[in-house]
């Protein structure tokens, strides 16, 4: 007959922690687990990091382009607008989501230093896709007063201003941004707080002539203030 010791009252129970203790199978998952929502975080913001940054140089492009091709002119109509837009809709691709908005306008300093509209208009996609004969709308009334930096305040001289907007939207919505206010930003960086979209970019050219006519062989000028 074996003789059979008994063992002491616990220790079944230390042996079955120092087995549990010393088993390291599926620590990886278990680390895994832990770091993949930071990771996934990641991922998300440097993807939407990339795309507002790739987003924000075109349209700052866009605008640069926009008041570039009106100061080349030495007249321009709606027709002539309605083609520039276009031509800008391509330098958004592939971003071109239908928001987008040009705001032209040139603005004149008077010998007193004062800075007012001659003429402005505004473009979207409805507007150039329409069939109609309807004029572009003014976003400004004529000779209504203008700011501009004080770099570009010569007494007589002109600039072609453009204002650009544009419907931002992160693919991952407030997930990543939450309660972030682009329209504060655009406020902030341009300067523009009436413009469609949640993010803007101005621009300012000199006209290559004297100036640039709008629906007219010749520019009109505002009263001196």
């Amino acid at each position: 007959m074996v003789d059979m010791k008994k063992r002491p009252r616990g220790e079944g129970m230390k042996s079955s922690a120092r087995r549990f203790s010393s088993d390291d199978r599926g620590v990886a998952a278990v680390e895994f687990a832990y770091i993949a929502p930071i990771l996934l975080i990641m991922l998300m913001a440097t993807f939407e990091l990339s795309r507002a940054v790739s987003i924000d140089r075109r349209l700052n492009s866009v605008s640069a382009m926009a008041s570039e091709l009106v100061a080349r002119e030495e007249q321009v109509d709606d027709a002539d607008l309605k083609n520039i837009y276009r031509s800008l809709n391509h330098v958004l691709k592939p971003y071109d989501d239908g928001s987008l908005v040009v705001r032209l306008a040139q603005v004149r300093t008077d010998d007193k230093g004062a800075t007012k509209v001659e003429w402005s208009s505004q473009i979207n996609r409805t507007a150039v896709q329409s069939n109609g004969t309807d004029p572009l709308p003014q976003p400004y009334t004529q000779c209504s007063e203008f700011n501009i930096d004080s770099d570009l305040k010569q007494n007589g001289s002109r600039v072609v201003v453009a204002e650009v907007g544009y419907n931002y939207q992160p693919v991952f919505g407030s997930f990543i941004y939450r309660d972030f206010n682009f329209n504060k930003l655009k406020e902030k960086r341009n300067n523009v707080t009436d413009l469609p979209g949640s993010w803007a970019s101005k621009a300012y050219h000199s006209p290559r002539w004297n100036c640039v006519a709008f629906d007219s062989p010749n520019c009109q000028t505002c009263p001196e203030s």
